[in-house]
Formats: structure tokens, C-alpha cells, sequence
């Protein structure tokens, strides 16, 4: 019998050890906010536990239930990140739980791969991508990574790798240089726009300049709706950017705060310089025998985060684990180690030989430390923390106020025991907290779901991954919309001036439909939507409560195109249905008029507009003339709002008058010149729309500018001896645009108020 005792102690041993481990397992998510506050009794708690024993092992996890985390959060908004009404995903580990070092492990779900700059590159690109398409798929994959935030630590944001997975946020400085960093790394030329109060950056690809505004998710078209523009382009003609939505896909629809967005642009000089990312920063990780990366959705109460400012969006902010535990019973331990004197190993722990004996171990995560805590078996042992390794601090078991969110940032510390005299240490665990962002995370959705483990060890590993999550099948998403009602599935429009519609979503649940989602591309695979107007939430646009999507400008669309759109519902617990199958349409109806130009005839001392029909859509029948004093001005047959800036220093009053000149079945009309009738003659700025047979109206030309000063009034040639002559002067002038100034100070600054000085007249 007797014999049998070393057995038996070593499998109490090892059913103590996994008791506990069991125990760590099942309490790595609890009290995880805000989803443990929002979890409910019939939700099922799984796991899966999957061993390693490769360098690159792939499996399998199905989830199931009826709700996953996905399809209870919102699109990345410019503002505030996202809004999530349940999150199914608790917790993914990922330990050594073998006898070796393992270099490098990482989990893949295929929407992860952020670990280098390179990789989060690669991630976006597809074969056979022009650089237009390179181009937009890093922007779009850009703005469904971040938002805007600041934690005032602005070097931390400045790394595309932090970003997406630490962070999850940054602000328009960070954000342009980390796009910026990412065309660059796929071999395009970049340069920074100048932008008042904001920063952008500029890509250059098929020949020219184009912006792309991935912090306030600003995407702005040329009049073709397909060129991206330039900063010149938007800062020419401020229309482009406010025929288009701005701020984000969670902003509503505000027609002012587009024309805000548009006076930032000022810069009329050409692009300068170059910007570069940070590039050093990477994933990598060395995994000691004991050691494990906990994965965790949700933050702790309170939250524990890095930065000198509270985060303003808590729930986008995940607080995982970076967990050590020394294993005591071997000599493996000793290689974990960065320094070990004096100490020797008894069958009850670690002892001084002599004197005082001393440990040191390197504490290193990718993810930035944010606080923790020692777990302790023994009596009378010392601890001290180091972030250089040469100054140290004595600390007992809490280790929050080592790693101050005011502080530097930290990614790695040593940890000092020392033992004298009886001190002895059992067991020891070294548990830090990390920040992470939730969206880079090695999430599962509904049904089966394909995880790609990898690593660059050498020798054998035993790697443990454990996934814990909950399913919920009480709440039902709502159906899909089966069909179009306009326009048709393989049909045509008349005209831009589109109202899309669908039927009305069935919500499972029976609280009724709360929102939907629309979406156009140019692209029959959805990779991307047109432009900022395409991509909507319907609840935040005019359309609000109805299954509908009323297009706010005409001429978003070019006939005689093809275009993409589906629609998805939500219900009000938040829970977003399945997306529509993909529908297609063409466009019918004129395009914008191009070459447009004001020639003047010096004899006759007149201006005439003149154009050409576009080639594209259908022939128009007659034209609209437009003219404005405003540069960049909007086209309208009606007096509008417009923001004029601060009231109170400016000399222009909302709302603007109509700017509607005439129809004319010609390609000209004289529209500079004196004794002209018809409204809005004799003005600095002029756009023309088509106008087919069918009644259909294209969206507006670019704008020409008329020749100034032209003064086309008539003097008073007669006048009486003795009496006052009085003749008032009246010719061509612009008031410039909405403009920001130091301090953001919006207004018209850039109003020409001609002076007339009498060169001769009577004695």
C-alpha cells in the first residue's frame, strides 16, 4: 500500500491544481461590465477547451442560440464609438501549459490579424487591387476600427497597432497619420491636407490627390459621384462637402453642421510634405511555461484603462488578463526568471540558502498594463516592482498604483521577491490587468466559427485554449426584408430624386421594428458603400420610423450605372436582423452639365454663360440656370437656411434667398451685362442643371465664376446746378464662403465691398 502513496499525493497534487484552474477559468468573466448587469437566467453558459500541440492548428467552435455580440452592436461612428445592447463573448485564454517556451502564439478568427503594421495592411488588401481600391479598402477598414477619443496620451494613438488593438480610439491627428502609415506601407504617396482645427491626409492614386477623412468618416465625391476629391477640389467649392453627409454614421442628418464641417477647408496651396506612423510596436509575445493572455469582452467596475482622461465610452473600453503562475515543483520555473540568487527549492517551497536570496522576473504584454495584483502562498517574502529594472518600490499585493493612468504608458515591469531568514514562498501568481480594444478581439458569431491557431516555436508546445461565452435563445432577431418595392430588383429609376423603399420588417419579438440600416455601393460584393450618403442608420435621417431612405440631394447617382443596396432591420432590444439579399438598379435621367465657362464679349460689354450637355444619360431637353454671390454655393428654386457664422460679427443673414436665374432650351444665356431683368443676374458664381424630357433634373455643374469687378449699372447722365448728384454704383462682387479662422471662428470673412472714386465730373 505504501507504495502507491507517491501516486497518490501526485494525483491530489494535479486535481488541486486543475480544481483550481477550473475555478480561475470559470470566474474570468464574472462581474464583467456591461454585460454581466445585462445577462438574464436562461442564458446558457459553454465553453470549449481545444489543446495545442502545433505550430499552426485549425478548429472549429459552434455557437449557438439565436444572438451573438455582433449583431447587437451599431456601425463605428465618428462620435461615440458604437452602442451594443448584449455581448454573448466572456473570455478567451490562451495559456502555456507546457514545459517550453512558446514565441508568438496568436488566435485567429480572420478578422484579427492586426499584430504589425504590415499585417493590418495585408488585412485589407485583396489580388488585383488598383490603388484607388487599395485605398479605400484601408479607409473603410479604418473607420470600422476606431473612433474619436482622446485618453491625452497622443503618442500612444500615433501606432496603428495600439490602435486597433489596444485602443479602439484616437482623434484626427493620430488618426490621419495612422492611415496615412498604412497607404504608405502598400506603396502610395501620402501627404497631410490643411484643414482648420482638423487634420486629414491626402493619397495620391490615378494621377491625382483625393481625401479621405477617416476620423469624422468624410468621404467626399466629385460631381461624376464616383472621384474622390482633393483638399483643392473641396476647398474650391465647399458644395461638395455639403451635399454630403459628415461626423460619422451615427451623426444625424444636420444640413448646417455639413456646412460647418465644409469651413474647415481653407488651404488653397498645394499639398506639402509627407507623414509617416508609428511601426514599432507589435503583438509578439513570449508565453512562459504558466503563463496565459486571458481575452476578455467588457471592463472592470470601475474601469481600469491608461490615459489621463475617464473614458467618455466605458463599454468600448475591455479590461483582459495577463497572468503568470510560476510552477515551484520543477526547476522550469528558474528559466522564467531574469535574475535568481541565493535561492533554493524544498518540497515546500522556495527558501533562502543564506542570508537573503533574491528573484526577478520580466513582466512583458503587448497590451498596455493598466494595474493587478500578486496572489501569494508563503509567509514573511518581500516584493518591490521596477519599470527600468534599477528603481524600486515596495509593494503587497496590489499593484494598481504602479501603473498610474497619468503615467507613461507601460508594457512591461520587474517584479522583485525577496525571501531571509523562514521566509518561504509557495505559490505565486502574478495577475495583471490590460487594456483592450473589443473589436480586434478573437470573437465568435453565431453558428460554426473557424479559429486558426499559430506560433514560431522551434520545440514541442502544449498549449490550452479556453473559450467561455454565453447563448441566449429567447430573443429573436427580426426577419430580413425579402424584397425591393422600389426601386425593382434588376429595374430602373427615373430620375436621382429616389426614394428607396421596402416592406415593412416582421419583428419576431412583437415590440416592433426600431431602426434600419441601408446600404448602396457602386460594388455587387458591398465592400464598401458610394460615399457617406449611402450608409445610413434611417432612424437619424428624415425618413425616421418608415421603411424608407429618401435621398437628400439630387444628382447623388449617375445615370445610365448600375448600383448595389440591401437593408437590415433592428428590433428594440437592439438586435440586428440579417442583411437583404443584394438588389441592382440602373439610373435613368441627364447628368450634370460639364464645360462650363462665362465668355465675355468686350464690345457689348456682356458676360454668357455657356455648356455642354454631358455625354452620359439622356439627352436633355432644356437647362436651369442658377447664380449666387456665395462661392460654393448651393443650387435651390427656394430661400434656405444656411449657416452664416457668428450673427453678431457678420454681415449676412440666414436664410438666403432663392437662387434659381431661368430655363432655356439653349447651351448659353447672358448672364453678366447691363439692364438684365432676371433674378439673380449679374452675379459672381453660376451652376447649370439638366433637364430631361421626362421632367427628370440632374444635379448641379461644378460652378464658374464670373469676371469682376463688373459694373453693370447705368450712371445718372443729367442732373441740375446746385442740387446733390447722387449715383449709385452696383457691380458683380462675391461674399466668398463660410470660412473658419483662428479659434474656429466661423464666418463670411471674405465679402468684396468694391470703393469708387469719381475720376472727373463738373467744376
Amino acid at each position: 500500500m505504501w507504495l502507491y502513496w507517491p501516486i497518490w499525493i501526485a494525483t491530489v497534487i494535479y486535481v488541486v491544481s486543475v480544481a483550481r484552474h477550473n475555478v480561475c477559468e470559470a470566474q474570468s468573466f464574472k462581474g464583467m461590465e456591461p454585460w454581466t448587469s445585462k445577462d438574464q437566467p436562461a442564458d446558457e453558459a459553454k465553453h470549449h477547451v481545444e489543446e495545442i500541440s502545433s505550430a499552426r492548428q485549425v478548429y472549429t467552435v459552434t455557437h449557438g442560440g439565436t444572438v451573438d455580440g455582433r449583431s447587437c452592436r451599431s456601425p463605428v461612428g465618428a462620435y461615440g464609438g458604437f452602442t451594443q445592447t448584449w455581448e454573448s463573448n466572456r473570455a478567451v485564454r490562451l495559456e502555456n501549459v507546457g514545459q517550453t517556451d512558446v514565441i508568438n502564439p496568436w488566435l485567429s478568427n480572420g478578422r484579427n490579424n492586426f499584430r504589425s503594421l504590415t499585417e493590418i495592411a495585408v488585412s485589407a488588401i485583396e489580388p488585383g487591387m488598383s490603388d484607388r481600391e487599395k485605398a479605400l479598402a484601408l479607409y473603410y477598414q479604418e473607420i470600422a476600427h476606431r473612433y474619436h477619443w482622446h485618453s491625452g496620451d497622443n503618442p500612444e494613438h500615433c501606432d496603428p497597432v495600439k490602435v486597433y488593438n489596444v485602443y479602439g480610439f484616437n482623434t484626427c491627428g493620430n488618426d490621419s497619420i495612422c492611415l496615412a502609415g498604412l497607404w504608405q506601407q502598400v506603396g502610395l504617396q501620402v501627404s497631410p491636407a490643411r484643414v482648420m482645427g482638423h487634420c486629414v491626409s491626402q493619397v495620391f492614386y490615378d494621377s491625382g490627390w483625393h481625401l479621405l477623412d477617416a476620423d469624422m468618416q468624410g468621404i467626399y465625391l466629385l460631381w461624376d459621384n464616383r472621384t474622390v476629391a482633393s483638399e483643392h477640389d473641396v476647398v474650391r467649392d465647399h458644395d461638395l462637402i455639403k451635399r454630403a453627409h459628415t461626423q460619422g454614421i451615427l451623426t444625424p442628418d444636420n444640413r448646417l453642421g455639413d456646412e460647418w464641417e465644409a469651413a474647415l477647408y481653407v488651404w488653397e496651396g498645394a499639398p506639402l510634405g509627407t507623414r509617416a506612423c508609428g511601426y514599432r510596436h507589435t503583438m509578439d509575445m513570449i508565453l512562459r511555461p504558466g503563463e496565459a493572455l486571458v481575452w476578455r469582452w467588457g471592463h472592470l467596475d470601475p474601469i481600469k484603462f491608461h490615459g489621463e482622461n475617464q473614458p467618455e465610452y466605458p463599454d468600448t473600453v475591455c479590461n483582459g488578463l495577463w497572468e503568470y503562475r510560476p510552477d515551484f515543483n520543477s526547476d522550469i520555473w528558474r528559466g522564467g526568471t531574469e535574475k535568481v540568487e541565493g535561492i533554493k527549492q524544498t518540497h515546500d517551497g522556495l527558501v533562502a540558502e543564506s542570508g537573503m536570496g533574491t528573484i526577478i522576473w520580466r513582466m512583458h504584454c503587448p497590451y498596455v498594463l493598466v494595474g493587478g495584483r500578486l496572489e501569494i502562498e508563503g509567509s514573511g517574502a518581500t516584493f518591490a516592482v521596477s519599470t527600468d529594472g534599477k528603481s524600486w518600490r515596495n509593494v503587497v499585493q496590489n499593484l494598481d498604483q504602479v501603473f498610474s493612468p497619468n503615467g507613461e504608458a507601460q508594457y512591461e515591469y520587474y517584479l522583485r521577491c525577496q525571501l531571509s531568514g523562514q521566509a518561504r514562498l509557495q505559490r505565486l501568481a502574478i495577475i495583471n490587468d490590460v487594456q483592450m480594444a473589443p473589436l480586434a478581439l478573437p470573437e465568435m458569431v453565431l453558428c460554426e466559427n473557424t479559429f486558426v491557431y499559430t506560433d514560431e516555436s522551434s520545440s514541442e508546445r502544449q498549449v490550452r485554449i479556453t473559450h467561455e461565452w454565453l447563448e441566449r435563445s429567447v430573443w429573436k432577431p427580426p426577419q430580413m426584408p425579402e424584397k425591393p418595392v422600389y426601386p425593382q430588383d434588376r429595374g430602373e429609376t427615373e430620375g436621382t430624386d429616389i426614394v428607396f423603399q421596402w416592406p415593412a420588417v416582421t419583428e419576431l419579438d412583437g415590440d416592433g421594428v426600431a431602426d434600419y440600416h441601408f446600404e448602396l455601393s457602386e460594388r455587387e460584393d458591398m465592400k464598401w458603400p458610394l460615399s457617406t450618403n449611402f450608409a445610413k442608420l434611417i432612424s437619424l435621417t428624415a425618413d425616421k420610423g418608415k421603411p424608407q431612405y429618401t435621398l437628400p440631394y439630387t444628382g447623388l447617382l449617375t445615370p445610365d450605372r448600375t448600383y448595389y443596396w440591401r437593408v437590415r432591420a433592428q428590433n428594440s432590444k437592439g438586435m440586428w436582423g440579417s442583411w437583404s439579399k443584394t438588389w441592382r438598379f440602373t439610373v435613368r435621367g441627364p447628368a450634370h452639365p460639364i464645360e462650363v465657362r462665362m465668355d465675355y464679349e468686350p464690345s457689348q460689354a456682356i458676360g454668357i454663360l455657356r455648356w455642354k450637355a454631358n455625354p452620359v444619360g439622356r439627352r436633355p431637353v432644356k437647362y436651369r440656370v442658377y447664380g449666387s454671390d456665395e462661392k460654393g454655393f448651393s443650387v435651390s428654386d427656394n430661400p434656405y437656411q444656411v449657416n452664416v457664422g457668428n450673427p453678431e460679427r457678420g454681415k449676412l443673414h440666414s436664410p438666403f434667398g432663392a437662387n434659381f436665374v431661368a430655363e432655356t432650351t439653349n447651351t448659353e444665356m447672358m448672364m453678366v451685362g447691363v439692364g438684365l431683368t432676371l433674378p439673380n443676374t449679374n452675379k459672381a458664381y453660376y451652376r447649370v442643371v439638366a433637364v430631361d424630357q421626362q421632367g427628370n433634373r440632374s444635379g448641379p455643374s461644378d460652378y464658374v465664376e464670373a469676371l469682376r469687378p463688373f459694373i453693370y449699372s447705368t450712371p445718372v447722365e443729367e442732373t441740375k446746378v446746385g442740387q446733390e448728384y447722387r449715383y449709385q454704383v452696383t457691380c458683380v462682387r462675391s461674399v466668398g464662403d463660410l470660412r473658419a479662422r483662428e479659434g474656429l471662428t466661423m464666418n463670411f470673412w471674405d465679402i468684396e465691398e468694391p470703393q469708387f472714386t469719381l475720376l472727373q465730373g463738373p467744376g
